[in-house]
């Protein structure tokens, strides 16, 4: 009896000695599973989100870019403009006291110190030929072409002027500097004393160019040759087209003011 109930003993403490070896299971915790794989499978997600926002902070960054290079070549651009204008102005100003007979500067080789009324034309008169249809040419052409006739005028070079104008015309008879280049060809025939050429010139300007910046001044300059004339009527009426067709223009009051001086 007595080894039984020490059988029964052994065999106790060795099924208790198996069970305190053998591992627990694992605790789940239920309430952050759900939070934590949610979160799992979230953060994948974020990494298409953040590389759009990378791209368009560069997007930004280069439009910023590409504002501040357009204004820089737009102050650029209106600074050429404004010095074009101011070169233009000044030639435009030594026409007008040439043609009524001041002195400018030195004198040239065209003997300018003589007044205009007494000058007689040193050139060729050159008349007006039809055009033929050339075959087109190159702006880049144009400007240069333009350019060196231009120079002409600035050098007191007025035979040469003419002559160089004449050919621009034929060359680009509709080209981009056309209006400016007739205008400039009516000055010189004005400075020079060839008054007929003068007229059909600035004529030309204002019928062929009539939305031109020049056109405006054009009709001034012919309205200033018919007063000259004393063709007191013609002028008149060539100043009050001006007021109405170019009001608000610096030629329009200028015109104004000539028909307040010589009466309505």
């Amino acid at each position: 009896m007595q080894k039984l109930f020490s059988l029964i003993l052994a065999t106790a403490s060795i099924s208790l000695a198996v069970a305190e070896t053998r591992p627990l299971p694992p605790i789940i915790n239920n309430s952050s599973y759900a939070n934590g794989a949610s979160y799992a499978s979230r953060a994948p997600s974020n990494q298409p989100m953040l590389q759009m926002l990378g791209r368009i902070d560069s997007l930004q960054t280069e439009v910023r870019q590409l504002r501040g290079l357009l204004e820089q070549q737009k102050h650029e651009i209106d600074s050429l403009k404004k010095r074009q204008q101011n070169i233009y102005a000044d030639i435009n100003a030594r026409l007008q006291h040439l043609e009524t007979g001041k002195m400018i500067g030195a004198t040239s080789h065209e003997n300018l110190a003589v007044p205009v009324a007494q000058r007689q034309p040193t050139h060729k008169v050159v008349k007006p030929k039809p055009k033929p249809k050339k075959k087109p040419r190159s702006k880049a052409g144009e400007k240069v072409a333009f350019d060196k006739a231009f120079a002409s005028v600035r050098k007191s070079k007025y035979t040469l002027a003419i002559k160089q104008f004449n050919q621009f015309l034929n060359d680009y008879p509709t080209g981009e500097y056309s209006d400016n280049a007739t205008f400039w060809l009516a000055s010189v025939y004005k400075v020079v004393g060839d008054v007929p050429h003068a007229k059909q010139y600035f004529q030309s300007v204002f019928t062929q160019f009539p939305k031109s910046e020049k056109a405006a001044l054009s009709m001034l300059k012919l309205a200033d040759i018919y007063l000259a004339e004393n063709k007191k009527s013609k002028a008149k009426q060539m100043y009050a087209q001006i007021t109405a067709q170019y009001a608000g223009t610096t030629s329009a009051h200028m015109a104004e003011k000539k028909l307040q001086k010589i009466g309505l």
